[in-house]
């Protein structure tokens, strides 16, 4: 008898699976084009690893999986809008959009809603003036994943690609000079988007999984910056004798 629901509920689970790996395939064919067009480092493979990210954060931290992953490959939707209109945007603005597609996807409407919540929850940081502390494990494992992809090697090639679609210079002739990060704006150089963002990001993770990836990954951010000041630091010497 034990045999036999065991093997009911592999079967519920597998349909399940293939359930949800159907949507997910169905998002992304329906917002593909769009991202494929980015260049600022928010574009389709961004989206594709936020999600891998995810639920590998959820395996180790529990939570509605349905939930985090269509979160994390909906997330960014406000980011095309951005590029369009050529001003801020921010992820609500993008809910009326995000929901259409869920609409099509026939996801459940309690789902749906916490979805919606997520997404409008994903950017804000633990240094922001303004933080919302969401406490779903689902909000926290999306803003997680969403931050681990910002920092690391990938990380890093991202914001080189964000800092030159926003025309952000590499350095100010002060390599040494730093603001505090503001929600508002982007940072004035692409060092100091290292530093007063990229490099705090660790010290803000929700769950113990990310903390343990983001020590690792913020490293390599933190030596770049510290080897680019160091090479640079004769330049800036030498330019302000001229």
């Amino acid at each position: 008898m034990f045999l036999f629901f065991y093997i009911q509920f592999c079967v519920i689970i597998n349909a399940m699976e293939k359930n949800l790996n159907k949507k997910i395939k169905v998002a992304l064919k329906k917002i593909e084009d769009l991202f494929n067009l980015d260049s600022s480092g928010h574009d389709l493979g961004h989206l594709i690893r936020t999600m891998l990210i995810a639920e590998k954060i959820q395996k180790a931290e529990g939570g509605d999986l349905e939930i985090i992953l269509l979160s994390a490959v909906l997330h960014d939707l406000h980011r095309i809008m951005e590029n369009k209109e050529g001003r801020y945007v921010s992820p609500e603005e993008s809910l009326p959009a995000v929901r259409s597609i869920l609409d099509e996807l026939n996801v459940d409407s309690e789902k749906k809603e916490r979805i919606l919540y997520s997404i409008l929850h994903h950017e804000e940081y633990g240094f922001g003036k303004e933080k919302i502390e969401v406490k779903d494990i689902e909000s926290k494992i999306l803003q997680d994943a969403d931050n681990l992809d910002a920092i690391g090697a990938v990380g890093l090639l991202r914001c080189f690609k964000f800092c030159q679609a926003h025309k952000i210079t590499d350095y100010l002739d002060e390599p040494l000079y730093y603001e505090e990060f503001s929600e508002s704006k982007h940072d004035i150089s692409l060092i100091h988007h290292l530093h007063n963002k990229l490099c705090r990001l660790k010290d803000y993770m929700n769950t113990p999984t990310a903390s343990k990836i983001a020590k690792r990954k913020t490293k390599i951010l933190e030596d770049f910056v510290k080897g680019y000041i160091e090479e640079i630091k004769d330049e800036y010497l030498f330019k302000k004798m001229l």
